[in-house]
């Protein structure tokens, strides 16, 4: 139990002191302390009471506690969390499971929403928040697990946010070597001779035109006595999309750092779920390259060979991503996994389809897709189903090789969706998410989309 005399002491005039309104002594003292009530906020979505000397602190939030069971009621709580700037200290005590739920999102969005870009700064943020917690270990646990949750949505932001000269597929590669740290990771990195040896043509005519070289990340998680058989994540790990020789305009290149989000998300998601030593078994798996422009890059017309042996038509080189997938997705099967989510910053014609707002969703398991989305419904990280049928697959037919790697204008994400499913086995369930929209902010930058996702799907 922490005391009312311990947490005085903490204090300064610049901390925000967060209580959710409950009767627990802690809680009561300081309302004693404020001369206030404490019924007087339970019904309350966010109220700031102003210490007036009665406490160091200089203000007192108060989350009502009956509101932290209703969605759009925690939505307001969230939005008012937003402006607290300085230190934060949470008391709470012990409540239900979904309060405790609430408890882990509040401490998530206290970090996350603090989140500044400030590496390549001459002058650093000094902010940071301090947590105490008064009541049973289920509260400091739910706490305790929303810092991890907040750090690691704030470790995909800072890998997507680092721009291509400090973040290259080889950066990556070593990134996700340092995530052996944590009891149950195992990393595998795959360098060139290795990726040709696999025969991953795809993967490998993407990386033709650049300076650097190619790294396959393979990081497997697997808790000590799990038997379930491994679920796959599969990031697209474009570092830097120039469009190849089907080059951006101008207007549309800046920004393509962003292009390697979904292989921030999966790395990002796996190290997340080692901290919580969840009791799954995970693969990730990122084709990292870049794909610029060089002597040796491929044109429109060339045609490529995948890992599973199909030839691929080359119609646009700025559909580099697709190509990525198909071996990184092949490779993710050979090695056991008959679950796969894919997640990929892949077509504008998502973003078109459904704004920033929803992240396109494909599936060829209704099932696999539905358990998901229940997850991102109490993530609040919304996903919208889209088709991928019959038809078009039908549109990335070649007459010179086994398929197109783009299909007709309309329709884009769908084709997109099409062409990976074209190297799902038939046993395999599968789901695509197109994260353009989702993944960037013009005034936030990186999102992290997708991670707290990733880690509460395999926490369930």
């Amino acid at each position: 139990m922490i005391h009312f005399q311990e947490i005085n002491n903490v204090l300064k005039a610049s901390n925000d002191l967060v209580i959710v309104a409950n009767e627990c002594e802690i809680v009561e003292t300081i309302f004693k302390a404020l001369k206030t009530d404490i019924a007087d906020f339970k019904d309350e979505n966010f109220s700031t009471v102003y210490a007036l000397n009665n406490l160091s602190a200089k203000r007192v939030h108060v989350i009502g506690q009956n509101k932290l069971s209703s969605d759009d009621d925690f939505e307001k709580v969230v939005k008012s969390l937003v402006g607290l700037k300085e230190d934060v200290i949470i008391l709470t005590e012990s409540f239900s499971e979904e309060e405790q739920n609430r408890i882990l999102d509040l401490t998530e969005k206290i970090i996350t929403e603090r989140y500044v870009i400030d590496t390549f700064k001459s002058k650093k943020s000094s902010e940071q928040s301090l947590f105490y917690f008064s009541g049973d270990k289920t509260v400091k646990t739910a706490i305790d697990e929303g810092l991890i949750y907040g750090e690691t949505i704030n470790q995909a932001k800072d890998l997507v946010n680092t721009p291509y000269n400090y973040m290259r597929a080889k950066d990556l590669a070593d990134h996700a070597k340092t995530l052996e740290k944590y009891d149950g990771v195992c990393v595998k990195i795959f360098e060139r001779k290795e990726i040709e040896a696999m025969n991953m043509g795809a993967y490998l005519g993407v990386n033709k035109g650049s300076v650097d070289e190619p790294y396959l990340i393979f990081i497997k998680y697997k808790a000590e006595n799990n038997t379930d058989e491994p679920t796959a994540l599969v990031g697209k790990g474009v570092m830097f999309d120039t469009g190849g020789y089907s080059l951006k305009t101008p207007t549309s290149m800046p920004g393509m750092k962003f292009d390697m989000a979904g292989s921030a998300s999966v790395i990002a998601a796996i190290e997340g779920i080692a901290r919580l030593q969840l009791d799954t078994h995970v693969f990730v798996v990122v084709a990292a390259t870049d794909n610029r422009i060089g002597d040796n890059a491929i044109v429109p017309d060339d045609i490529l060979t995948s890992a599973n042996g199909k030839t691929i038509e080359i119609i646009s080189t700025d559909a580099e991503g697709r190509l990525t997938l198909a071996d990184a997705v092949w490779f993710a099967q050979k090695e056991g996994a008959k679950k796969i989510i894919d997640v990929a910053t892949l077509t504008g014609a998502a973003m078109a389809a459904l704004g920033t707002y929803y992240s396109a969703a494909f599936t060829n398991n209704q099932d696999f897709l539905e358990s998901f989305k229940k997850v991102t419904e109490k993530t609040r990280e919304n996903i919208w189903q889209m088709p991928v049928s019959k038809e078009h697959h039908e549109e990335l037919k070649s007459k010179v090789a086994d398929i197109k790697n783009k299909g007709k204008r309309l329709a884009g994400a769908s084709t997109a969706a099409a062409f990976i499913e074209e190297f799902i086995d038939d046993d395999t369930q599968w789901i695509h998410l197109d994260i353009a929209g989702t993944a960037n902010d013009k005034k936030i930058g990186s999102t992290g989309v997708m991670v707290k996702s990733f880690m509460r799907f395999f926490q369930n």
